[in-house]
């Protein structure tokens, strides 16, 4: 039996694990959090940091890995690479090809020059310098920290003050210490995800993506995104071009943007599987089998017996994270009958008791919803963050 190495085991992970499974591999998890619930799935837990990539190198050699997966996460993705080509196994991307599109300084670089539309940056790895610009910018802008996921790192500025603010925090959270400033521009928030086959779109899917409690902290998604037909196939062509022009391995490809009628400006981009196992819900809204495709692509499995025409119904669906608005001790947390009724899985984060020290950023629980109507489900989501009510007890 193959050993396969998954990187990391928090419940995001837990869906590839058991596709590995099904196709017969013993599989081993990594990360330095062994209390993670997605190690309890794996056959093996090996300690290590996946982020370190001469670390999961030697953690390959010495434990006879055969195949290495990427997890909901730009290091781990950027690690993958890395080991994939020392090892010449040829399943990622390169590891420059891999940096260059999960560094945000790189992609932007990349794109720009491509004359993609995008949000023009500007790249500082002096704090100076940056506090410098800060005094003839054109506000608002938005800073960001180079190297992180999650909305960490990233605060919008009005004004000089805030600016230089908002500066600190990113220099003090990047490890690279890059950031990036670009003007802040308004308009939806949407994410359009493909599957690349030989360097061609084969399947996709989209949402639309709210910040309720924190701004850059993707709180709920719907999928599909409102409208996605409008601008479909100039994704598709941007991100098939991409692909040729960097030879793409076979696996995912997304896009986050900020849309505006049928104008669109890319903000991020993901080669990687997602959080909140968001790709169990691409699967039930587009009915192809993403966690099966990108297990094969990355292990370099046989796709002669796969159907790319996938299997299923659409539905509308997406996900709900449950957030206090405050920190404090977590006395309780209940959603409404109706609403109960269109969970189709949650995961607890918080119980009752526990404490919440940053509502930032802490989830009390994750909620995957489906809907037989689209309009019925954006309307109702819209009233999610009203009506699931979250006590907090304030410490004192």
């Amino acid at each position: 039996m193959e050993k396969v190495l998954v990187l990391n085991g928090s419940f995001c992970e837990i869906p590839i694990i058991d596709v590995c499974h099904k196709l017969g591999y013993y599989v081993v998890t990594t990360g330095n959090m062994p209390e993670l619930i997605g190690h309890k799935y794996a056959d093996e837990y090996i300690p290590a940091d996946y982020s370190n990539y001469e670390c999961i190198l030697d953690l390959v050699k010495k434990n006879d890995i055969k195949h290495i997966l990427s997890c909901a996460n730009d290091f781990g993705s950027i690690t993958a690479s890395y080991v994939d080509e020392c090892m010449n196994w040829h399943h990622h991307d390169t590891f420059d090809n891999s940096k260059l599109l999960h560094h945000k300084d790189l992609f932007k670089h990349y794109i720009q020059g491509k004359g993609y539309p995008t949000p023009y940056s500007i790249v500082f790895n002096n704090k100076n310098r940056a506090l410098g610009f800060t005094k003839t910018a054109e506000y608002p802008i938005i800073v960001k920290a180079n190297d992180l996921t999650g909305g960490k790192g990233i605060l919008k500025a009005s004004s000089e003050e805030e600016a230089i603010i908002a500066i600190d925090n990113a220099f003090q959270k990047s490890r690279s210490k890059h950031i990036l400033i670009e003007p802040f521009i308004e308009g939806d928030q949407q994410t359009f995800v493909t599957f690349l086959h030989n360097q061609e779109v084969v399947a996709t899917s989209s949402c639309d993506s709210f910040s309720y409690v924190n701004p850059y902290l993707i709180q709920t998604e719907t999928l599909p995104a409102k409208d996605i037909n409008d601008i479909k196939d100039s994704l598709i062509s941007i991100i098939e071009e991409i692909a040729k022009d960097l030879n793409l391995a076979d696996g995912i490809f997304a896009f986050q943007y900020i849309r505006n009628g049928k104008d669109f400006q890319i903000i991020e981009m993901m080669r990687r599987p997602f959080g909140n196992q968001f790709l169990q819900l691409v699967e039930q809204n587009s009915g192809f089998p993403w966690h099966l495709a990108q297990v094969i692509a990355e292990t370099g499995g046989n796709w002669n017996d796969f159907d790319f025409r996938g299997k299923g119904e659409e539905t509308y669906c997406g996900h709900y994270g449950v957030m206090a608005e405050k920190n404090g001790l977590l006395q309780s947390w209940s959603v409404p009958s109706d609403i109960q009724q269109r969970i189709t899985k949650s995961f607890i984060m918080k119980q009752p008791g526990e404490f919440i020290n940053d509502y930032m950023n802490e989830r009390v629980a994750f909620l995957h919803f489906a809907y037989n109507d689209y309009n019925e489900m954006t309307e109702a989501v819209k009233e999610y963050r009203n009506r699931i009510e979250v006590i907090i007890k304030e410490e004192k």
